[in-house]
């Protein structure tokens, strides 16, 4: 039986060769250029023989290279440019194509008069309330901005319900030199990404747009508002501007009798 085998594979392929020769002679090696409507050529098109499953990509100059038969039709398809297909005829000339632009219809664009200072602005902006979410939209969970990920939170690892649920894991967290230094390194990214916030915030040129104050009056509100601010870099951006904007509306109020 095994000796039949090989002899059983040669046959097959032997009656195999004749489609393999047919389907050689009847396609042929076509090759065109893909140009828009002002000759400059459109790389990254799909070209395909329908029906067929033959296809190429058109290169960097529009050009492509496929395998087709007398009677197939040629689909050329970009993202950019309308679905088109087309016959081809055998000859020796050079075959090119030109696409005409896809047109997509836009939904108009909307103007809001949110005041002409900055202070306005911000008022109208908070008047929007905060938008609804994709993710609210299509039912899926909310996203935590503080979450941290277990593996580096400091306090999780550390406790003891921790060591009980999984003791291995839990030596391995706190005595690994890796993962120590891991949790280290995003708490000071952590923290590097408030404190830049915050100095952001509390910078001479947002505050003077905030005020509207300049040199020796800006620098007299930046002192009073160090004295008497409450927030760090640990609190959100929006706690830091409300603190800032109720503090800027007591010293308006108040002038400089504080200081």
């Amino acid at each position: 039986m095994k000796s039949q085998l090989p002899a059983v594979i040669v046959l097959l392929l032997f009656s195999l060769q004749p489609l393999f020769s047919q389907e050689d002679k009847s396609a042929w090696l076509f090759t065109g250029t893909v140009y828009d409507e002002d000759f400059r050529p459109v790389p990254y098109t799909n070209v395909l023989a329908k029906g067929t499953g033959r296809g190429d990509m058109t290169d960097s100059l529009g050009i492509f290279q496929v395998y087709i038969r007398d009677t197939d039709q040629l689909s050329f398809y970009n993202i950019s440019f309308r679905d088109t297909t087309v016959w081809v005829v055998r000859n020796s000339g050079s075959f090119y194509i030109k696409l005409q632009p896809r047109v997509y219809a836009l939904s108009g664009a909307q103007v809001f008069s949110w005041g002409s200072t900055f202070n306005e602005m911000k008022a109208e902006f908070k008047k929007q309330g905060v938008p609804q979410e994709m993710g609210e939209k299509l039912d899926l969970p909310r996203q935590d901005p503080d979450h941290v990920p277990f593996e580096l939170d400091e306090k999780k690892l550390k406790s003891p319900g921790f060591l009980v649920r999984s003791p291995v894991s839990f030596f391995y967290y706190n005595l690994s030199k890796r993962e120590k230094h891991a949790r280290r390194a995003y708490r000071l990214q952590e923290n590097q990404e408030s404190i830049d916030r915050f100095n952001r915030v509390l910078s001479a040129e947002n505050l003077e747009q905030v005020t509207g104050l300049k040199g020796e009056a800006l620098e007299k509100f930046i002192i009073h508002l160090n004295k008497v601010m409450i927030c760090d870099h640990n609190c959100s951006e929006m706690e830091l501007i409300s603190e800032v904007l109720g503090i800027w509306k007591i010293y308006k109020e108040n002038g400089d009798e504080e200081d």
